[in-house]
């Protein structure tokens, strides 16, 4: 079983002054999310001493309320990145983006990559004190899979063919076919696993095996959970209490930061990167994105569903100037659906070089002299997302396309846009995966992720290839054709990776960045400065 490994150089741009942290469409998409944050492979920890001090409370300032607290019915990144502390899943991934046991202290898959084996922790405890056995692996996947549910994320798990329980402690899943993908997606929020007598009041009263549990849930003010005492790792958590405060103003996150309200903003905006580099009480953590930000395209929509038109657009675009404009110079341009801290990453950017007669030519071809009129959809509260539209209307403009922009609150963009797939243009982001056939797959025509409306016969059946393929340089060659195939259809305009940065408190210790979207609490405690 393949799964890519995050070559993560940890690039410090010298030049650059601030950091941006991309916001996500539902995931990837990687997890709907905008998001704002998951880092990439490579660690950069801020020291911390020897001994971890038990107690205290942490704020973390969010940008946004979670969805829900069901694991199995959202997309949302708001909500993952919280519900990481309260919920398990089989395996999980560390700072490097490799895989180690959670729920599951060994697995094994059959020769011909049908079955695999999963052999359980023991003395794991739900919150509501029940002991967690095979039976509840084998509900959580039976849940997340049933039409019933309606989880957004059944397609990830589309493959299993059943999910068995032979004894107490052990959990055997067959597969329809080989999958290269399987074992890194059971690390994901949604792969989470509940007990059957909560799963109807997971939304609001969530229920799980995680390190905290909830305390409660104001809506658009703040989440707060409680360390759960009969956790199954000795030690951890060491914090009392954890609060998630909704701040969907940057300017008021970083207020309420130097004014001691807040112990640590996970998505730290651009404009704030080198104020803090300055403030004697705060630091700062800054590893390469795992994910991306970009336009996506209607693919279907007219004009949009006329290539030259999307190439004319991706010719009108500077993503330099995006950068430097809208990100404040903090960020790598891209050419296709891939971060380059992945080792699968291709090297596209040169394919549209900036050229507005390029674009005007292309225009007048496609039988749109004069340009024409279109409108692009501006998620909030993200304004990092918001800040790339408004530079890249503004470039559009100068071709001849005008743009008319519309901000959208991010539940209905969710709704309208995600899942309804009503809009022209909208500036998103998608957060990167372990695995690249989950970050490129939502392009398949059929997938109920492909809000872009891509439809490309050559790139469908790649992305059957890539699935099931182990060889890892023949996996590398598909989903090099796959970036290929959306960067030569200008799939969408393609624009960053940028960095990460979280900023803290000097005395908050133990902060991990992992190449996924959470915030995960467990190691994290509170010195003295």
């Amino acid at each position: 079983m393949a799964h890519s490994r995050f070559v993560l150089s940890l690039v410090l741009i010298a030049a650059l002054a601030a950091t941006m942290l991309a916001g996500c469409a539902p995931a990837s998409t990687a997890t709907a999310q905008p998001t704002a944050a998951p880092g990439t492979g490579a660690l950069t920890a801020a020291p911390a001493p020897a001994a971890p001090q038990r107690g205290g409370t942490l704020v973390v300032a969010v940008a946004a309320d979670p969805d829900g607290l069901d694991p199995h019915k959202t997309v949302a990144a708001a909500t993952f990145q919280i519900t990481r502390n309260i919920y398990d899943t089989l395996v999980q991934t560390d700072e490097k983006g490799r895989l180690v046991p959670d729920l599951a202290l060994a697995w094994a898959p059959s020769a011909d990559g049908l079955t695999w084996t999963f052999t359980l922790r023991e003395g794991v405890r739900f919150h509501n004190g029940r002991l967690m056995t095979a039976d509840d692996v084998v509900y959580s996947f039976q849940r997340l899979l049933s039409p019933e549910t309606a989880s957004p994320r059944a397609k990830d798990f589309a493959v299993i063919q059943s999910v068995s329980a032979p004894d107490a402690k052990t959990v055997v899943f067959t597969l329809k076919k080989p999958s290269a993908a399987f074992l890194s997606n059971l690390a994901y929020g949604w792969a989470a696993i509940v007990p059957k007598e909560a799963a109807a009041t997971l939304r609001d009263h969530p229920v799980g095996t995680g390190p905290f549990q909830l305390v409660e849930w104001v809506k658009d003010s703040h989440v707060t959970l409680a360390r759960f005492d009969g956790y199954f790792s000795p030690g951890v958590p060491y914090l009392d209490k954890a609060t998630f405060q909704v701040i969907t103003d940057p300017a008021a996150r970083m207020a309420a930061l130097r004014a001691g309200e807040v112990d640590v903003i996970p998505e730290l905006p651009a404009q704030d990167v080198a104020a803090v580099h300055q403030d004697p009480n705060l630091k700062i953590i800054e590893v390469p994105f795992n994910g991306i930000q970009y336009i996506a395209i209607n693919n279907k929509m007219p004009p949009l569903d006329n290539l030259k038109v999307r190439q004319a657009l991706n010719y009108a675009v500077d993503k330099r100037a995006v950068i430097d404009i809208a990100q404040f110079g903090i960020g790598v341009p891209i050419g296709s659906h891939m971060p380059p801290v992945t080792d699968y990453y291709v090297d596209l950017t040169g394919r549209y070089p900036y050229d507005p007669a390029k674009a005007k030519q292309l225009l007048a071809e496609a039988g749109y002299p004069n340009g024409f009129e279109t409108t692009m959809i501006l998620p909030q509260p993200y304004d990092f997302h918001i800040r790339n539209g408004q530079v890249v209307a503004d470039q559009l403009g100068k071709v001849g396309i005008k743009v008319k922009l519309e901000t959208m609150e991010w539940g209905t963009w969710l709704q309208q846009v995600y899942n309804g797939r009503q809009f022209a243009l909208t500036a998103i982001g998608a957060t990167g995966r372990l695995d690249p056939d989950p970050f490129l797959s939502p392009y398949i025509s059929a997938s109920a992720e492909n809000m872009r409306n891509y439809s490309n016969q050559a790139f469908d059946q790649l992305a059957a290839q890539g699935a099931v393929e182990a060889d890892p340089a023949k996996r590398h060659a598909i989903y090099a054709q796959m970036q290929t195939l959306l960067a030569d259809d200008a799939a969408a305009i393609f624009l960053l990776a940028p960095l990460s940065s979280v900023t803290m408190q000097k005395q908050v210790q133990g902060w991990v960045v992992y190449p996924i979207d959470i915030y995960d609490l467990r190691t994290v405690w509170k010195g003295n400065g």
